[in-house]
Formats: structure tokens, sequence, C-alpha cells
């Protein structure tokens, strides 16, 4: 496509005057303008039959040039503030024969749309002055792997420790769905101890998203619950920021584990790599973040002298509910159908859900047991 020099019609007017005057020559005209011989022969021609109001260019076109003081100008604004956008930029030098995407097509050509602008307001970065000060628990978003039961998309759950960024547990699952949550949140309780503090978003996996329940109480999700029973600490974050460890975490997972296992064909070999991964990254990954000195998370994390007894924990974090059972014979459980043994149809029987085993009983016999899926 042809492109178009649209210049100023106050500044072609102006330097064709000035011409015409003798008052420059046709050499300073053209570098003015930015145009060849011919064009300003062209110009006097018009203006002579008809005036300097027939200058103005009529054509239209998004692909057009700057003159060479304009594109100074632009580029001469950006590197004395290279905190000022495209739009502000416009704005001082008052320039309206372009719009903001090709300022920022400028910036790019000449190197300037990277510079470093010194922070008006400082971030503060902060860390737990203790192994299980604080853990920080989040779901990173879906990842598509194409051959995972023949292409599906994948969450990861985690929860790391923010002293020493120790992966406290991590699991890959179909769907983001509040008990996967509690399932990870589960197993790292009895494995490491308990924490003072939990930091994760307001996604309703963590946070009941009313406040009140229909009957007129306090409503809260089943982590809420739990972390309540337990004495810990939710701390919800306003923004990813405040999450910067576990974001920063997400990146170098997407970084260093998806792109080598893309090829996956289910989620029980996804989660066999990526825990094998996870033993890696405790074990030999050093970091010279705020704190940890280039030391791995195993060596500045240790596991918590808060607990619990194992069986007084189980039955506080067992989850009770009650199902009806299908004329097919399953039961929905979390969104997901489950196969009971045949003989229930049309009763209700108790659930009992104990991190990811879950126990069914009928007529006070446990009738059923086998795991969620993930």
């Amino acid at each position: 496509m042809r492109k178009i020099n649209k210049v100023n019609l106050e500044l072609k007017q102006e330097i064709v005057s000035k011409l015409l005057k003798h008052k420059i020559t046709i050499k300073e005209a053209i570098q003015e303008l930015s145009c060849n011989r011919r064009t300003i022969y062209r110009y006097l021609e018009t203006v002579t039959q008809l005036g300097l109001g027939a200058l103005k260019d009529n054509r239209h076109s998004n692909n057009y040039k700057l003159s060479s003081r304009q594109l100074l100008e632009v580029i001469d604004k950006k590197k004395k503030g290279g905190w000022r956008s495209a739009r502000k930029v416009l704005e001082i030098t008052n320039i309206q024969e372009i719009g903001i995407r090709r300022v920022q097509q400028i910036w790019v050509e000449y190197g300037l749309n990277q510079l470093n602008v010194e922070r008006l307001k400082p971030i503060t970065r902060f860390v737990a002055k203790e192994p299980n000060d604080l853990w920080q628990a989040d779901i990173q978003g879906k990842i598509y792997f194409p051959l995972l039961n023949g292409g599906c998309w994948a969450y990861l759950i985690a929860n790391i420790d923010d002293h020493s960024r120790f992966i406290l547990g991590a699991k890959w699952f179909s769907r983001q769905t509040q008990m996967n949550v509690f399932r990870v949140w589960y197993h790292c309780l009895f494995r490491w101890g308990l924490p003072k503090r939990m930091l994760h978003d307001k996604g309703s996996q963590y946070k009941a998203n009313a406040k009140y329940t229909q009957t007129g109480e306090y409503a809260q999700s089943t982590y809420e619950y739990y972390a309540k029973e337990l004495g810990i600490e939710l701390i919800f974050a306003h923004r990813s920021q405040t999450k910067g460890k576990i974001e920063r975490f997400w990146r170098f997972v997407q970084q260093d584990f998806v792109r080598e296992n893309l090829k996956v064909k289910s989620f029980h070999e996804l989660n066999q790599v990526f825990f094998a991964w996870q033993i890696k990254f405790n074990e030999e990954f050093k970091s010279d973040g705020l704190g940890m000195n280039k030391r791995t998370p195993a060596q500045v994390y240790q596991p918590s002298e808060v607990r619990k007894p194992k069986q007084e924990l189980q039955q506080l974090l067992t989850i009770t509910v009650r199902r009806y059972v299908y004329m097919d014979s399953t039961i929905s459980l979390f969104g997901l159908r489950y196969k009971i043994p045949p003989g229930y149809i049309k009763c209700r029987i108790w659930v009992y859900i104990k991190g990811d085993k879950v126990s069914m009983e009928a007529m006070g016999r446990i009738i059923y047991r086998f795991r969620l899926k993930v």
C-alpha cells in the first residue's frame, strides 16, 4: 500500500508562504515538509491558482508519516519523560496527524518502549518471619494439554510457605472446585502441621460470595469453616501483587515444567511427573529472594510445631454430606456422578469425605469406598 505523507495544514501553508516570499529555498522547504521537489512545485501551482486554503489534503489513510520536526519532538518528549504515555505525548506536542497506536510504534522502532521509570512510590516487599507464619494458596489459570485425556484443560492448585517458598502441596485437576482446593489443603495440614495464617484471593473456593445465608446466618465456605475450627487466620488479598511469591511460582511452573510435559496423556501421569519436579524444586532450586540467601526451600523450611493428633485432625476435617441415589445407581458429588453398589436406588445415604477418600454408609454400615476424581 502506498504511504501518504500527511502534513499539518498550518505548517504546509507556512512553508509555502515563506517560499513564495523567497524567505526560504526549495531545498529547505523539501526538508521541512519531508517531500520531493515535484510536490513543492505542485503546492506552488495550487496556491497560485486557488490560494493557501487549497493545500488541505482531502485524502484519507491511517498510514502516513510525520515531518522530521514532529518525529524528533515525539521522541524527545519520551526520552525526557519515560513515564509519559502515547496519549500524553500527543497532548503535549499537539500533534493531530497521528494516533496513539502510531506513537507506540515509533517508540518500539527507536527502542523507547521499555524505558525503566523510577517509581514515585516504591514497591514494599515482605516475607514472613518464620516458616509456617504464613502460607499462600492459589489456583493457576487453566492450561491446555493437547494429549491429556484426548486434549483438555488442567488447573494446578498449590500451597506454598511464604518464608521459604517451599511447596507444601500441589496437584493438577480438571476443575477448580472448592472441594479440590480443600483436598490439597487437607494433605498439607496432615503432612506439615498447622500454619498461623493463610493468604489467598477472594475466589469462591476460599471465600463465600454472600455475606449471609437465606436463614440469616453468617455465610462461610467449607474452607472458611474449617480454618476457623483450626484457629487459622485467613487473609484475603485485594490484588494479585499481594500474592507475589505464588504468582512468580506460577510463572516458573509454566516456563520450567509445563512446556517440557505437554505430551502427558493422563492426570495420573501429569501428577506423577509434577510430584518428582516438586521434590526437585524444594531440594535443588536455590533462590536469591528476600531472606533466602541463595538457599533451597528445603534448607529454609521446617515443619510446623503446631499440630493436632492425627485422629483428632482427621475427625475434625471429615466432611459429612447426605446424597440421594438416582435410578442408575449413582450419586452426585461436587458436580460429578459416582457409581455405587446396586440395591440403594431412591435411598438417601451418608457420605464421609476425608481428603480424597470417600466412604458411603447406609443402614449403619459402610457399603462402598472410593477416591474422588481429579
